[in-house]
């Protein structure tokens, strides 16, 4: 099966969209380790995020290197139809996907902490 993805375009400035609610939701490991957001939005777009910078677990958030934050409202992505299309539109923008942390990361907002004796996989927000 092949899909071809149309009508790309970037995504809105950090200043005029600084939060995004997501329902749908992933989180992709790249080939060098760095951690991404693959999502839908409620306008049905998909969207990759930039490299994920920090968590807030207590808030369900977590911020991207671009300055945007991300409220995760929802369990992780399970539906196999959009789970395929998020992994083949995440290869395409990101190249490289050598894991998924998606539970790993819900389990954690869940509890409000990472599981003992587990190595957070994201920092937590600094507050200046």
């Amino acid at each position: 099966m092949q899909f071809d993805f149309v009508n790309d375009r970037l995504a809105p400035s950090v200043e005029s969209q600084p939060t995004v609610a997501l329902r749908h939701w992933r989180i992709l490991v790249r080939g060098n380790a760095d951690l991404h957001l693959i999502a839908q939005l409620d306008s049905g777009s998909l969207r990759v995020t930039s490299t994920l910078q920090c968590v807030e677990l207590a808030q369900g958030t977590v911020t991207t290197e671009s300055g945007r934050s991300y409220r995760l409202c929802a369990p992780p992505e399970k539906d196999e139809v959009l789970l395929s299309l998020m992994r083949r539109y995440a290869l395409r923008e990101i190249q490289s996907v050598t894991g998924d942390v998606s539970e790993e990361v819900w389990r954690a907002i869940s509890s409000g902490a990472w599981p003992a004796g587990m190595e957070p996989l994201l920092p937590r927000v600094q507050r200046a």
